[in-house]
């Protein structure tokens, strides 16, 4: 196993087996290469809609093809000034985004994957971003996003923590032998340099549960508040038709106790 395969299988894997599945490959490569074992410990969890354009990376790959290959054809004619061709283009672009975001959406399906309104704005962004910017298109064709890409309409899309990269956790030793300790400080150094690891890898993992939960929380409230707002709507029709319902009766009343011509 080597980097590489080890982050195609964690950013394939379910979200919600993250960090098993981290634990497990970090686990198996820890015995013979412990300097890879601790890359992958440091990998971090994607965001839902990261995850979901990983999934389409892998099950619906055309749907990134076409937007790379749209991405291409749009940055060329805007370099060449050729404004006719952006225009005709526009149409395809919306058909595009919406068919990438279509694609996310049929894989949050078939994943039993919450996939709100929220979730489909960050999905839209990160066409977006890969229409405008040709390192994020192949960021996205990478299958390893953290994070949706955004682009602020002008310069290039920053993608620093956007894709998982192996993260140096520990420091290389100095080459100049007179600065190494004897070997019982080498023991001390090495066992106090592991515990470091392990601390700085489970503030890490903490961290990024809190990111999500973060996350989480903004989402519910957003559904809180459309939630509320549907309930006000629906009191207010309540009342009118009540209203017309009295009205009605009231009516009916006077007819029947109407004397006869």
């Amino acid at each position: 196993m080597d980097l590489r395969a080890a982050v195609d299988e964690l950013y394939g894997a379910p979200l919600e087996d993250f960090v098993a599945t981290r634990t497990r490959l970090s686990t198996a490569a820890k015995g013979e290469d412990p300097a890879l074992a601790a890359e992958i410990k440091a990998l971090r969890k994607p965001t839902v809609a990261a995850w979901l354009l990983n999934r389409v990376a892998r099950d619906e790959p055309r749907a990134i093809a076409d937007l790379n290959r749209l991405g291409a054809r749009m940055r060329a004619a805007q370099s060449q000034g050729d404004m006719a061709a952006l225009g005709e283009a526009r149409p395809e672009r919306r058909a595009i985004i919406d068919a990438l975001i279509a694609a996310a959406g049929r894989c949050a399906g078939a994943h039993g994957t919450t996939y709100g309104p929220a979730t489909q704005d960050d999905v839209d962004a990160t066409a977006v971003a890969a229409l405008a910017d040709e390192q994020s298109g192949r960021a996205l064709a990478s299958g390893s996003l953290l994070r949706p890409l955004s682009y602020a309409g002008f310069g290039e899309v920053e993608l620093d923590d956007a894709v998982a990269t192996p993260l140096r956790l520990v420091p290389p030793l100095p080459d100049d032998p007179a600065s190494e300790p004897d070997d019982e400080g080498d023991d001390d150094s090495t066992v106090a340099d592991e515990a470091e690891v392990a601390r700085q890898q489970e503030l890490e993992e903490a961290r990024e549960e809190l990111r999500e939960a973060q996350r989480d929380l903004e989402d519910a409230r957003r559904a809180e508040s459309q939630a509320r707002a549907a309930l006000v709507a629906a009191r207010d029709l309540v009342n009118t038709h009540e209203a017309r319902v009295t009205d009605v009766t009231g009516l009916i009343a006077r007819l029947k106790t109407r004397p006869r011509a």
